[in-house]
Formats: C-alpha cells, sequence, structure tokens
C-alpha cells in the first residue's frame, strides 16, 4: 500500500467531510466537536491527512489535528481508519505535527489522552511524558492524562555558545577550563600595594580554588629575574613557583612579536622606538598566542586598547586585570531569595540535601547531572541551592553554578513539582533570581540543561529570555543577559564588555530610536541575524537600551507597593503578594494614563514621598503590556501578578475601568535620585509627579546615570 502525508489546504478541502465523518465514529475518543470546526480548522492550516493512493485516486486513511496558542502547541485530534492500522499511520502523523510545530518555533506540543486508551502507548512512543492527570467528564468517570512532549525549537539565530563546557567537561576537572596567561604587572599587582590589587588578589585566589586555570609565560619569570631586586627577593621566589607554559621556540616567540608591535604599539613600531619593557610585553603575548590560549590578562593599556584588533587576527581574548576579576568572581551574597507569600510559597538557601537529590531523581533528574551540580569541596564556591516551599512540601528546587571565568557560563539546573499548583509561580521567580544572580557584576551567559516533563519550568524560561538550541538533539535552553541599562554614553565600553563576556556583538555605533519593532543587527560565532528592539530586550533581559530619541514615561508608585513592585536585594519576610516572586508584575493605572503607558515603552518607577515614600526614582523597568479590564471584573490571572487588589484598588484609581500596566526588565537604582535632582537634570512637572509624566530623552538618560540600574 503507498500511503502519503500531505498538509495542502486545497488537497484536504475535497476530504474535510472524511475527516468529520472519522471523528464522529469514536466521540468517546476525539471528543464532542460541532461540524463548522473541521471547515475552520481547515482554513487555519491545522489538520494534516494520511492518503492512500490507489487506481481510482487517493482516499482518507487518517488525520491529525493541532492547535494552540504559539509558543504551545495541542492535539486535538489524531485519528486512523480501522482498516488501515497496523501501518503505523498514527507515528507518520504524529512525527509530521512534531516537525512543523518545531520548524514554527513551538516550544512544547500537549495531548490529552483518556488513561483507558491504547493511543497512550502511541504517545509515550514519541516522548509525550505524563506532565499531570486531570478528571474526566462525569459519565465514564475517566482520568485524562496531560501528555507534554518539549520540542528541539530553533531560534532568531543559531545560537551556540564559546566553548561551551559539557556534562563530562565539568566532571574531569580542571584539566578541561580554558587556559589564561597572565603578564607580570597582574603578578605585581597582586603583590604590592596598587590601585588594582584587590582585583589582582581576587584572581589568584581563583586560580588557587580551581576556579580558572591560570598559569605564566617563560618571558614572565625573565622579566622578574631582570626586574628583581636580589636573588633572595620572596617575590622572585614566589613567581618561580607559578606553573609556566612551554613550547614555542625564542625565534617563532621573536618572529611574532615582531609581528605583533604594529598592532600593540603602532606609533613606536614605526618610529623604532620600543623600550625593553615593550618588548617584552610584546613576546608575553606572542607566547600566549602561539600556546592557544583563550585569553591574555594584562595590566597594559596598550594591549587591552588592541583587544579587537588581537581577537580577529590571533583569536586571543584580551582583558584588564579588573575585568578579568569581575569575571572569575561570583557574586551571590548581595541578592538573597529568602521569603514568603500569602499562598505560604517560601524560598530559602540550603544545601543539596539527601531530600533535595531525591526530589531531583524523582522529577527526571539523571545521577550524572545531579553529580554535575554537586559541590566538590567545602572551599567549592561556584555552586548555590535555592529551595521553594509550600509549608513543609518541597516544590521546586534550584542548583545554580556560577561561571567562573570568561569563556565559562552559568548554568542551572531547575525542577519543579508539575503537578502542584504553585510551580509556576516557583519557577518563575527562581528562574529570574539565578538570570539577576549571574549578572551581579557583568553581562553572563546561561545555560538550562533539559529534564523531561519540566514544561512549566520550560515556559517560564522562555518568558525570562531563554531560547532553544536550534539543533534538534540539544534540548537544553540558553541566554544572554547584561543586567543594565544601555545609553549612548556607554555604547562602547558596555558594547565591548558584552563582546567579551557573551560573543554577541552588537552595532559599532548606537542607533537612533525608531519604533519598538526596528531591527537590530548583530552577530554571533560569525552568524549574523536581525532582531527587533523588542525582542533583544527580552532575550537579554534584565536589560534596556536607551537609543537616541526614544519615548520614556516617569510613574510615580506609593511607598506601599513600591517594594512589591520594584523587589529589593532582600524578600521581607512578611507575606507578600504572588506578584513580587514573578518576573513580569502588574500595577493598575488611571485610563487616562493609556497613551503614556503603552507597549514597549521604557518607564521610571519614583517612589512617592507621602506617607515615609523615599521622593525619588527608584526602579528602571519596560511596559510589556497594557489593557483597559473592568475594576469588578478583572481577571483571576491578571489579579495574581498584581500588587494591588480589592479595597486599596478602589483607593487608587476611580471609575469603573482601569488600565493593567504589565512591567518586565525592572532594574533597582544603586542610587535613588531624588525629586529635586530630577528637577535639576530638566524634569518640568508641575503636578509634583501627581501623576504620570513624559520626560525629554536626555533628562531620562541623567536621571539614569545617576541612579545606576542594575538587575540585582
Amino acid at each position: 500500500m503507498a500511503f502519503r502525508i500531505t498538509t495542502n489546504r486545497a488537497v484536504i478541502g475535497a476530504f474535510i467531510g472524511d475527516v468529520q465523518r472519522a471523528a464522529d465514529t469514536d466521540k468517546e475518543a476525539l471528543g464532542f466537536i460541532p461540524a463548522s470546526a473541521y471547515p475552520e480548522a481547515l482554513r487555519k492550516g491545522e489538520i494534516t491527512l494520511v492518503l492512500k493512493d490507489n487506481v481510482q485516486g487517493p482516499i482518507y486513511a487518517g488525520h491529525i489535528w493541532i492547535s494552540g496558542v504559539y509558543p504551545h502547541a495541542r492535539v486535538v485530534q489524531l485519528f486512523v481508519l480501522p482498516e488501515f492500522r497496523g501501518e503505523k499511520l498514527s507515528t507518520r502523523l504524529l512525527r509530521s505535527a512534531i516537525q512543523t510545530a518545531e520548524a514554527g518555533g513551538y516550544l512544547t506540543i500537549k495531548a490529552n489522552v483518556a488513561a483507558d486508551l491504547p493511543a497512550n502507548q502511541v504517545y509515550g512512543h514519541h516522548g509525550f511524558e505524563i506532565a499531570r492527570t486531570r478528571p474526566g467528564g462525569r459519565t465514564r468517570n475517566r482520568r485524562i492524562n496531560v501528555r507534554v512532549k518539549s520540542l528541539a525549537t530553533p531560534t532568531l539565530f543559531n545560537y551556540r555558545p564559546i566553548s561551551s563546557l559539557t556534562v563530562a567537561d565539568m566532571e574531569a576537572g580542571p584539566e578541561t577550563q580554558p587556559l589564561y596567561l597572565m603578564d607580570l604587572n597582574v603578578f605585581f599587582d597582586a603583590t604590592r600595594k596598587r590601585r588594582t590589587t584587590e582585583a589582582a588578589e581576587k584572581i589568584l585566589a581563583a586560580a588557587l580554588s580551581s576556579g580558572v586555570r591560570l598559569a605564566v609565560t617563560t618571558e614572565f619569570v625573565k622579566e622578574l629575574q631582570r626586574t628583581a631586586i636580589g636573588k633572595n627577593d620572596p617575590v622572585l621566589s614566589f613567581a618561580k613557583q607559578l606553573p609556566a607554559v612551554s613550547g614555542p621556540s625564542r625565534e617563532e616567540i621573536d618572529s611574532l612579536a615582531t609581528r605583533l608591535s604594529a598592532i600593540v604599539f603602532p606609533e613606536k613600531a614605526r618610529q623604532a622606538r620600543l623600550s625593553i619593557n615593550d618588548l617584552s610585553d610584546l613576546k608575553h603575548l606572542a607566547e600566549a598566542i602561539l600556546v592557544g590560549a583563550a585569553g591574555f590578562v594584562t595590566g597594559e593599556h596598550a594591549i587591552v586598547r588592541a583587544h579587537s584588533a588581537l581577537r580577529q587576527q590571533h583569536h586571543l581574548s584580551v582583558w584588564s586585570t579588573e575585568d578579568f576579576a569581575t569575571f572569575v568572581t561570583p557574586e551571590f551574597e548581595e541578592l538573597s531569595p529568602d521569603g514568603e507569600g500569602e499562598h505560604d510559597l517560601s524560598f530559602k538557601e540550603t544545601a543539596l540535601t539527601e531530600e533535595a537529590q531525591s526530589f531531583l531523581a524523582t522529577h527526571g533528574v539523571s545521577a550524572t547531572m545531579i553529580t554535575a551540580f554537586t559541590r566538590r569541596d567545602a572551599a567549592d564556591k561556584r555552586f548555590r541551592y535555592v529551595a521553594a516551599r509550600e509549608s513543609t512540601a518541597l516544590v521546586a528546587f534550584l542548583a545554580y553554578r556560577s561561571a567562573t571565568s570568561p569563556n565559562d557560563k552559568a548554568r542551572l539546573l531547575l525542577v519543579a513539582d508539575p503537578r502542584h499548583p504553585a510551580t509556576s509561580t516557583a519557577a518563575d521567580f527562581l528562574i529570574e533570581h539565578a538570570v539577576r544572580a549571574s549578572v551581579l557584576s557583568r553581562p553572563s551567559r546561561i545555560e538550562l540543561p533539559h529534564v523531561g516533563g519540566q514544561s512549566a519550568m520550560r515556559r517560564s524560561a522562555v518568558v525570562n529570555g531563554f531560547l532553544a538550541s536550534g539543533q534538534a538533539e540539544d534540548k537544553s535552553l540558553r541566554k544572554i543577559s547584561i543586567g543594565t541599562v544601555i545609553t549612548p554614553s556607554c555604547w562602547l565600553s558596555l558594547r565591548s564588555r558584552v563582546e567579551s563576556g557573551t560573543g554577541l556583538m552588537l552595532p559599532e555605533t548606537c542607533p537612533p530610536f525608531e519604533n519598538d519593532e526596528q531591527e537590530i543587527p548583530i552577530a554571533l560565532e560569525g552568524k549574523n541575524a536581525s532582531v527587533s528592539l523588542a525582542d533583544l530586550e527580552t532575550m537579554m533581559a534584565p536589560s534596556l537600551f536607551f537609543l537616541p530619541g526614544r519615548p520614556v514615561v516617569v510613574v510615580p508608585i506609593r511607598r506601599v507597593w513600591a517594594e512589591d513592585l520594584v523587589g529589593g536585594n532582600q524578600l521581607s519576610l512578611l507575606p507578600k503578594p504572588e506578584a513580587a516572586f514573578r518576573s513580569r508584575r502588574v500595577y493598575f493605572a488611571s485610563v487616562a494614563n493609556q497613551h503614556n503607558l503603552v507597549r514597549g515603552r521604557p518607564i521610571i518607577i519614583y517612589e512617592s514621598g507621602k506617607r515615609g515614600g523615599s521622593g525619588a526614582a527608584i526602579a528602571v523597568a519596560r511596559v510589556s503590556k497594557a489593557e483597559v479590564v473592568p475594576k469588578r471584573q478583572a481577571p483571576e490571572a491578571l489579579l495574581r501578578a498584581a500588587v494591588v487588589r480589592g479595597a486599596h484598588l478602589d483607593n487608587l484609581v476611580k471609575g469603573a475601568t482601569v488600565l493593567a500596566v504589565w512591567f518586565d526588565n525592572i532594574m533597582r537604582f544603586e542610587n535613588p535620585v531624588s525629586f529635586s535632582r530630577m528637577e535639576a537634570f530638566g524634569m518640568d512637572d508641575k503636578t509634583k509627579l501627581v501623576k504620570s509624566h513624559m520626560l525629554k530623552f536626555e533628562t531620562a538618560v541623567q536621571i539614569l546615570e545617576a541612579g545606576r540600574p542594575n538587575a540585582r
């Protein structure tokens, strides 16, 4: 028999009556669907047929109907005529649907299957895991298996991290880590009292704790011997104990050093004025390139200034002492997840206990992966663990491994109980918490490995800007995060840090603002792409791009709600609304503000001075959505994300309708900016910020630069 799959709507249209009649023969399995729904599904392109070819022409053999709301697809019906069963047509239809959903960028595909039906075997064979069960209709007293399959979803561009560490790499030990070389200035910074001594000490401490693989060149010791005070100089004795590379000959080093002089010291090289120290620096650099080091850490400003040319021509990353120190020093202590919500959901820092390991294993985490997220010993500071509980029950567990070198990435392991009603909130908080922890000191790359049956966690990750790898065999999610605001004045410096830390290249100059959907050219791993401004901010969240001319509005918030809306370094132990644990939060405003508070608009949040408020700008965020809703009949899903409800909402906004404003990319100011300073920067508001107020772009940038927003 010859069977073929078709998605051609014209062909399917001739068989739509067959589809309906076939489905009506098994309503118990396929559901009671009105006849009018089938032509509508055809119009939307949701039906795929399998046809049998014969002499008289093709005949209907079966179909699959896929619907859903992007990015989550749903199998409405899967049916094969009884006389054609046994030909694996269900498999062919299901595979076709999965491929179509993946090509369309869908994240998951779901099927509701009665527990007593043989179809469970088909879905189980194709990786549809039981996420939960629910009651069916009362007539047959069935249980329905809600089966979900995670898809290998293509993304906006084919994201492949640089020098990615696999689980096997992590277990193999420090010998698989990238090698970084340092010059004499860094060593002197660590052993003598200088401006960058603290940064150099952090680098050496990271090397001693195996957080980064650090070595010196043979030229390093030679130069130190030349500058040493005497044979018994303790600094020289210590330096000789440092691991050193070897391999390149003196001729190779000298030859490359000569060529590098035109890149690093162009004027001096042209005038033949290279000093002994300059020549020594060039030999350090040449040896680092010849041994294939991942990077070179230096206190020589001329080498740092030449970093772009050295990366492009010789594939070597160059780091200043201070910048490298931020990449090898994980910062955890400034962000505490402790807190409790009104639904009894609490988040506590913990250890990888037997209970936690059992929870991870129960929910599909392999022993190998658990080992990869386990501290090696008490001195291993790379890992942190957070447990989410409702009462005493463990709802979700996060293991976080910090990035410990510029070529490394942060890795998250997040598992939640898919049957628990608080799972979505717990997953959202834990993912955002880990992302913010990863960007406390610099831009970061983050990877979230795939764990089967964790569709709720995966949805939360996508909302927070995680993207699929684009490789069918790789189901992990990845993200690049900046953690601050980029303005025209800091564009070049932050662009350089983003490129050095993540490999992502932004445009060389800051483009002017056109609209939220304007295309921003980016490049990653030699591949070019164009991404809308709105998508770029979501992908790199928390982040905001203040392009020249972009409209900005300042929004006054009362103190009683400001902390829940904006968040803080530490969460209060008092009961909090569910919104305080979500990455997207809702605040209600007067409908009169709807012309200011529009989708995609950056907002500066001002805490009113009334009733003990600070009377200062305290944060920046982005409006992700704004909609007018009836005050008395606001949807429950919206209210759960809101910080103002009930009688408080009545007091806040008059009238029968309110403007529900969703905020994301929330970043607090390190330095709150007072009302008087905002006026000094050019804010002209005679109402004293009683209501929302548009700002001049230049004024908004001055407020941001004074406030220093970041992801804490």
